[in-house]
Parts: structure tokens; sequence; C-alpha cells
């Protein structure tokens, strides 16, 4: 699926674990993302984009419904403060890989360690109009546990139905001016957060994913 008009006309998905682990081990995950606009990171060379991760967290809950962590970023932030994000950061050089950095960045954010998360999966490399070049992780959260968030980063978590944000008819498709390039980006409003710009550009790229390589 190429064109994302297309895409906001395209059918919800409702998958299982099973059926995203499927549908992720098919994936290309060593691919390029980009903004949905296209051509605006093209011009830029990827060796100078600054390497980061970030995890997809997905729990089922007692009544088998599958929902993703977001957080929103502490408004005090200098980059994109108050912005709705999945949790994750820069890639440290004491990190192992970009899974690390990704079970790393969650456990500071929001209190949640390592070994609460089972890996599903990876999706390809997402470049952004400011210059990190990001790899999303997703994992089961296995164990949840009471979280604890780091207040000088995170403001405040919220678990979405993963059924929701994959659901077409909730985006819509936004053009303004970010970091002086007239650039266009998803939004996806749920209760009393929107959800733009890289996030909900990584899970357009999710829906794909899944869209693409499982029967749903």
């Amino acid at each position: 699926m190429s064109d994302f008009k297309q895409f906001l006309n395209s059918p919800p998905l409702s998958p299982d674990i099973g059926q995203i682990r499927s549908a992720l081990d098919q994936y290309e995950s060593g691919q390029i993302m980009r903004n949905p606009d296209a051509v605006l990171t093209e011009q830029k060379r990827i060796q100078n984009f600054k390497t980061a991760a970030v995890l997809i967290p997905i729990w089922k809950d007692n009544f088998d419904r599958l929902h993703i962590l977001l957080t929103q970023r502490a408004k005090h932030l200098r980059n994109h403060p108050g912005q709705i994000s999945f949790p994750g950061g820069q890639y440290d050089d004491d990190d192992s890989d970009l899974i690390q950095t990704a079970l790393r960045e969650t456990h500071e954010e929001v209190g949640l360690p390592p070994d609460c998360f089972q890996l599903i999966g990876e999706l390809g490399d997402y470049l952004t109009i400011s210059g990190f070049c990001v790899k999303p992780i997703i994992a089961e959260v296995i164990s949840l546990q009471d979280m604890t968030l780091s207040l000088d980063e995170v403001e405040s978590t919220h678990w979405v139905p993963l059924d929701y944000v994959l659901t077409p008819t909730n985006y819509t498709f936004t053009r303004r001016n970010l970091s002086d390039l007239h650039t266009g980006y998803f939004e996806i409003k749920y209760q009393d957060i929107t959800i733009w710009g890289l996030t909900a550009g990584i899970l357009y790229e999710l829906y794909k994913a899944l869209d693409s390589h499982s029967a749903l």
C-alpha cells in the first residue's frame, strides 16, 4: 500500500498477538520509512541522522483486548514538549543494540524493566524531519507492573486500544510548517490526546506491515 490516501479508506484490522508476530516475521525490517509526505527526507543523507529507538508495548487485558502504551512528554522539555510518543530515545554507546536502547529508555521513563516484555518484532528505520533515524521495536507486555514515571521526561501515560489505531478512519492527514518545511503528517485523536507526527507515522507503518503480511 503506497498511497496514504488509499490507506485512509482502508478497512480496520483486529489482530491477535500471534497474527502480529507472524506478520512481523515476514516483514522486511531493514527498509527505510519516511514521513507520509515522502520526499522531504530524501534530500538528506542517512549517515547524518542520529540513531534512536522506541518501544511499542502491546498489553492484553483480562478481556483479551490489546492496548498500546503511549507517553506524554513533559511540557518543560526543549524538544517536542507535551507531545504524545512511544517510550524511547537516542542510542547510547553502552547499548548492545537498538532493542536494548528501547528497553533501557522504557525502564528509565516509565519504570517497566526489560523482563516485563517479550520481543515480537521490528519495523523499518523511520527517518524524521528533525534528523533522527528511529527503529520501532514491538514487544508484548507479559508482566504488567505498576509504573513509576520519570517526571523529568514523562508527564503521563496512556493505554490506547490497538484496534483504534489500526482503524484508518480514525486518522486524518494534516499539512503545516514544521522545522521550516511545509510538510504533511497523520493525526489520530483519542479521548483527550492527539497522536501525530512520528508516532502516528509509525502506527501507519505498523498497519501496512500487518495488512501486507497477515490474513487478519
